[in-house]
């Protein structure tokens, strides 16, 4: 007698395929499915592959580009590089089943069910970096979002809620079209620039700069046309947050004629500054305290770039053995009777969470932008008959930059639910988990329930309809824990739950 498989989840995309906990690994990314499976009922990645157009010719088509762009946005988000795709990866049997367009088990055909190969990919890069085909891309990143939130909301729109904008580097290896030495990162990088949801982290919008710009350049535009979708599709925008380098320019002054609220960090480089702080530094009567401490002031200050006078609040910490006081200002017009100074402090300082999401989106998903005509004079040892055209580099990189950012929303939202679920498959989570954690899961989450006359805990795996394995014993398990809330397993029951649209949320089936 032998010990039967609890099944952990039969995908909706392919009735053909079931998640079973069991002892031995068969594949080392069997949570793919389940990143399809949210893909599938958000309807990101086919409502994408429906907008772009496709300049292949028909009869040459091995690989659709709906499976394409799944194959990238899936392996950036369990593995990081697409390059990885033209190696073990392509082999994967899960991965093959996630990004397949057929059903049942004929994606995993030896002949006609691989991957596609980096050539490929790179293919695909160059189809993507057209102007429309671009614009496409960049509307995806917003429109990702918005499915995600009216899923997680039972369908309606959130209460108002903070937009956060910042810049970033993103380093690079040789010569890159674009890439240009930035004094402030010490290197040559390409400086992007983002928009997120304060409230859940996801990317709003990313749009690809030279290394050598401004951190405010192209801010205001990009912003403003942001805050307007934001409030047509998920809701009203209450404020805006940004760092020191976003202060210049109109763009504090266009938030305030729209009566956006915002609150930016003043830069340090003003005179004025500098002794209205001087003049400030004053530390409390009495002894100080063995802990850190803060206070906040409220100054007279109006730069020359502003149409008139907003609130400046100077924030002073003071640290245990320290002589001098640090100091910062803030901007906001926020009236007195909404948020006091320390509590303009406080909203400011959740601004941090923008960059710790950066780090992640960093350190988790985002790959090589290595895209770079290099033009071929021979190919095995053969002059090459007919040149390809080039493409345009650096909106190749671009492109690449939007799949990124598709990739990390995917994952940002099976963290958010598995967070906000509680409890997933009887694995506990804290209810903030980390986008590296979250990818771990894909790869290694466990089935803990205990089972009659077992008592230690089997790992999920992919199998067919008909029961037979889908591939070779790797290292690795499924993700139980990634599991969505409307995919979530009973616990009295192996029946999946049906989505719906009710109080609570639930991602619904796209159409």
């Amino acid at each position: 007698m032998g010990d039967s498989h609890h099944t952990l989840l039969r995908p909706v995309f392919n009735g053909s395929l079931r998640i079973e906990g069991r002892p031995d690994r068969l594949t080392r990314f069997a949570g793919t499915p389940l990143l399809r499976e949210l893909d599938e009922r958000l309807g990101v990645t086919s409502g994408l592959a429906a907008q772009l157009e496709d300049p292949r010719e028909l009869h040459r088509v091995q690989h659709s580009q709906t499976s394409l762009l799944r194959s990238w946005i899936y392996t950036m988000a369990v593995h990081r590089s697409t390059e990885t795709a033209t190696s073990d990866l392509r082999f994967d049997p899960a991965l093959r089943l996630a990004a397949a367009d057929g059903r049942g088990l004929a994606p995993l055909d030896d002949d006609q069910g691989l991957l596609a190969s980096q050539p490929t990919f790179s293919r695909l890069l160059g189809a993507l970096s057209s102007p429309k085909n671009l614009g496409v891309l960049e509307d995806a990143v917003f429109d990702s979002t918005a499915r995600a939130v009216h899923a997680m909301n039972g369908g309606k729109k959130l209460e108002p809620i903070t937009l956060d904008i910042d810049s970033f580097p993103h380093p690079v290896c040789g010569h890159q079209d674009g890439a240009e030495y930035n004094k402030h990162y010490g290197g040559r990088v390409f400086h992007p620039l983002g928009v997120m949801l304060g409230e859940t982290g996801h990317w709003l919008g990313l749009k690809l700069r030279p290394g050598n710009v401004h951190t405010a350049d192209g801010a205001t535009d990009m912003l403003l046309k942001l805050v307007d979708k934001t409030q047509a599709e998920i809701a009203d925008v209450a404020d805006v947050r940004g760092d020191a380098g976003f202060v210049a320019g109109d763009l504090l002054n266009t938030l305030d004629k729209r009566g956006i609220r915002f609150a930016f960090r003043l830069p340090k480089n003003g005179k004025v500054l500098k002794k209205l702080a001087e003049d400030h530094n004053r530390r409390p009567p009495g002894r100080p305290p063995q802990e850190p401490r803060t206070w906040c002031e409220e100054v007279d200050y109006q730069a020359g770039t502003w149409d008139k006078s907003y609130r400046v609040v100077l924030v002073s910490h003071e640290r245990p053995g320290e002589l001098f006081l640090h100091t910062f200002f803030i901007v906001t017009n926020y009236p007195t009777r909404v948020l006091d100074s320390g509590q303009v402090y406080d909203h400011y300082r959740e601004r941090g969470t923008m960059e710790t999401h950066i780090g992640e989106h960093q350190s988790v998903v985002e790959g090589f932008l290595s895209s770079s005509n290099r033009p071929k004079t021979t190919i095995n040892n053969h002059p090459v008959q007919k040149r390809s055209k080039p493409i345009d580099a650096q909106a190749a990189n671009a492109a690449a930059l939007c799949l990124h950012g598709l990739a990390y929303n995917l994952l940002n939202t099976l963290r958010l639910l598995a967070g906000e679920s509680g409890k997933l498959m009887a694995i506990y989570e804290p209810s903030k988990l980390h986008l590296r954690r979250a990818r771990e899961r894909l790869s290694t989450a466990r089935d803990k329930r205990p089972r009659r006359g077992v008592g230690q805990a089997s790992d999920a795996d992919c199998v067919g309809e008909d029961g037979r394995d889908l591939g070779p014993s790797l290292e690795g398990a499924a993700s139980t824990h990634a599991c969505p809330r409307s995919l979530l397993i009973n616990d009295n029951s192996t029946k999946t739950r049906k989505p719906h649209w009710g109080k609570g949320g639930g991602l619904p089936v796209a159409h």
